[in-house]
């Protein structure tokens, strides 16, 4: 059984290496997006000053790229950057602004700088919708990995279970750093897997899980257009009123005239870092039209919450974002060590092949 384990545990790996290069690297530096991008000065610094206002940041938006959909995302504090994304005939832009001044600081393609080209290249492999099922296939393969590896390095012997040898030679050296790294971390390594699986096929496990507990999906609002829309201020105060706690986190404006304002939240005890309480306001009546806070979502948008949490590393604070980066970067090794060791064996066999025939020929 062993063998036919570690054959899969190989091939599935050379088939995924490069992949698993990619994602170790790109998820790893992901974890810590927030700290390194500021200092990089891909992020505005957060700055001091009296709030300039919903409304204001989003006419700064629409007067940078008019007749889009609108979404506006706040950090933990008023005082940090604002980002705007903004969807709109074919286009889509990222924007920073100013929270005290409402002023466009960066406008850029949504993959355009470092951090966020890494994102793309980390969900997506820089390939749209077909590269994101690919993201969900190596994780697949990942996930076996992990489960196989795991099984082929149980060993009967604990004493020499996490042993290291160093006087044996290179190849030697990276087989037994290899199988030490990937038993160390092989829990993180099958959370890693199982969580990103599990985002990018989002969409149809929710679905099985909503089915199975009799969910039915949550249908959309329309509102009735009027002749202008109400401020954002007046609607946040609406909404905050109807779901009150907690921090605002986001803000969505359709730009289609019959779609509500869709305000979200992170209440009090929920693990999601960006919140999945939402509120729909009508934008011309100042009218709450639906109140869902997470824990009245369906089934499969609470197992979403937790999943996209442990995924990011966000659960147990800055030990686990830590330890997500340090499994990305194993993760990345063990891809690299993997290739190593494959091919360090095929040498050292096509070495040995002549001598076995001239024995033979003996």
């Amino acid at each position: 059984m062993k063998r036919w384990i570690i054959l899969l545990h190989r091939y599935l790996g050379l088939a995924c290496a490069l992949g698993v290069l990619i994602l170790g690297l790109s998820g790893g530096l992901l974890v810590f997006k927030k700290e390194l991008s500021t200092a990089s000065g891909e992020r505005p610094a957060a700055v001091s000053g009296p709030f300039a206002g919903y409304q204001a940041l989003y006419q700064a938006a629409t007067e940078r790229h008019p007749g889009g959909s609108v979404n506006l995302r706040f950090g933990e504090t008023l005082a940090e950057p604002v980002q705007a994304r903004i969807r709109g005939a074919g286009e889509e832009r990222l924007l920073w602004l100013d929270p005290v001044t409402a002023e466009v600081v960066s406008d850029r393609a949504p993959d355009e700088g470092l951090f966020n080209w890494l994102r793309e290249l980390h969900e997506a492999l820089l390939m749209d919708d077909a590269g994101e099922t690919l993201v969900g296939v190596i994780g697949i393969g990942l996930l076996l990995m992990a489960i196989s590896g795991l099984i082929y390095w149980w060993p009967k012997d604990w004493k020499r279970a996490w042993r290291v040898r160093t006087d044996k030679g290179m190849r030697i050296l990276v087989s037994d750093l290899h199988r030490v790294a990937g038993a160390a971390l092989s829990v993180v390594l099958l959370i890693s897997a199982l969580t990103g699986v599990l985002l990018v096929f989002s969409k149809p496990v929710n679905g099985w899980i909503n089915a199975l507990y009799g969910a039915k999906p949550d249908k959309g609002v329309k509102v009735v257009p009027g002749d202008t829309r109400l401020p954002l201020d007046l609607l946040v105060a609406k909404g905050d009123a109807a779901l009150p706690g907690g921090r605002l986190v986001d803000i969505r404006v359709d730009a289609k005239a019959d779609k509500p304002v869709l305000l979200r939240k992170r209440l009090p005890g929920e693990i999601q870092p960006n919140g999945r309480s939402m509120v729909e306001v009508d934008p011309y009546r100042g009218e709450v039209l639906k109140v869902r806070p997470v824990d009245k979502a369906e089934p499969g948008i609470r197992l979403t919450t937790w999943v996209y949490a442990f995924h990011i590393g966000s659960v147990g604070g800055l030990l686990h974002r830590v330890l997500m980066l340090v499994t990305g970067l194993v993760l990345a090794m063990l891809g690299v060590s993997g290739v190593y060791q494959w091919a360090a064996r095929e040498w050292k066999q096509r070495r040995a092949a002549p001598r076995r025939l001239a024995t033979r020929g003996a």
